[in-house]
């Protein structure tokens, strides 16, 4: 009985692999990489330099404190922009830590030129279109004006004019192809401008949505970009628990919080350390499954803030003890079949994953 801990092993060179695959599906655009959200959960101080290493030279984070944090791990020559854009009090930051916002509304525009003339210098940064998200971007109208103003936005290096699709893992859905075509339509008014609109499930649409630059965050660690296919990625994470208590049940025995679960024959019971603090959700009450040794378990009773109950009577008595690893995620239970479980997405289940994992890199 070595420890209680649960192992979070990531494996930077299947990070790596996928960053691969991604750049071969686009042949004519770069790849970026989205490392907002700490890398979705892995340790953005961990992936970046890994992609970087990979060949990646171009990230995206969503805030001006995730910028920050991420220049320490990467080279000065990494190109760094931030989502959300730049506001007033966050202008000497941008400079000082060589971060490019991504302008969302013609007020940002506006700030960012007083500041670069200002400082009498080119200051680079991403226009925001907004073609159908609703969320952040100009308008067609507003992109229009600026792009017919630009002489009085000298001051700006425009490095890519972007939008984000908002249905692209729907393939089929009629939404892409009217972003595109949108996207297309305000493109035309920045000549000679290079553009970017493909995330993830935007790569696997078509070419026509590659443009320049592509901007991926589930893929490259492992979620579906294809949902209904056959995943083309190399899974990234494996979550491990161990069993820290055995208990020989009686049936009609009752089990956890508020009873939801009694047993219906002479039950071996294990109790593993992981739980809704963890990022184990309390949707798999009663639904979740582990496995051991490639064999299935399900988990029984409600899910605890640190623990979870699992009934293991059916699999090898000798294969069942204090300290026996489990699998909570991994080659069976990949980040998309429990999502599926707890009817929500990979990315929830990435970002929610608990600091009091020991994380182990590979």
């Amino acid at each position: 009985m070595n420890s209680s801990s649960c192992i979070l092993e990531i494996d930077l060179s299947k990070i790596q692999q996928n960053y691969h695959i991604l750049s071969k599906i686009c042949e004519s655009a770069k790849i970026a990489s989205v490392v907002k959200a700490n890398a979705y959960g892995l340790g953005a101080d961990k992936v970046a330099p890994a992609l970087a290493l990979a060949g990646a030279c171009d990230f995206f984070v969503a805030k001006l404190e995730e910028g920050i944090v991420l220049r320490e791990s990467l080279k000065s020559t990494a190109n760094i922009y931030v989502l959300n854009g730049v506001f007033t009090n966050e202008l000497k930051e941008f400079t000082e830590y060589n971060l490019i916002p991504v302008l969302n509304f013609p007020e940002q525009v506006e700030l960012w030129q007083r500041y670069a003339s200002d400082l009498n210098r080119l200051l680079p940064c991403i226009i925001h279109i907004n073609t159908g998200m609703n969320r952040l971007g100009h308008s067609i109208d507003e992109a229009k004006e600026f792009a017919l103003n630009h002489g009085s936005h000298s001051n700006l290096d425009i490095r890519y004019v972007m939008s984000h699709l908002s249905a692209s893992e729907e393939q089929e859905n009629p939404h892409n192809q009217l972003q595109l075509e949108k996207f297309k339509s305000c493109l035309s008014y920045f000549k000679g401008a290079r553009a970017s609109l493909a995330n993830s499930s935007g790569i696997f649409l078509s070419p026509d949505y590659h443009f320049d630059l592509a901007r991926p965050g589930i893929a490259l660690y492992g979620g579906n970009p294809t949902p209904g296919q056959a995943n083309p990625m190399q899974q990234v994470i494996k979550l491990f628990a161990p069993i820290i208590q055995l208990q020989n049940l009686a049936p009609s025995s009752l089990i956890g919080y508020n009873m939801t679960y009694t047993t219906k024959r002479d039950t071996l019971l294990a109790t593993l350390p992981v739980g809704y603090a963890d990022g184990y959700s309390r949707g798999f009450s009663n639904c979740g499954e582990i496995f051991i040794n490639g064999r299935k378990a399900n988990v029984v009773g409600r899910i605890s803030m640190d623990l979870i109950t699992v009934d293991v009577t059916d699999l090898p008595r000798d294969e069942i003890f204090v300290g026996t690893k489990a699998e909570i995620i991994g080659d069976y239970c990949t980040i998309d079949k429990i999502a599926a479980i707890t009817g929500t997405i990979s990315y929830e289940i990435l970002t929610t994953l608990s600091q009091r994992y020991k994380r182990v890199y590979k």
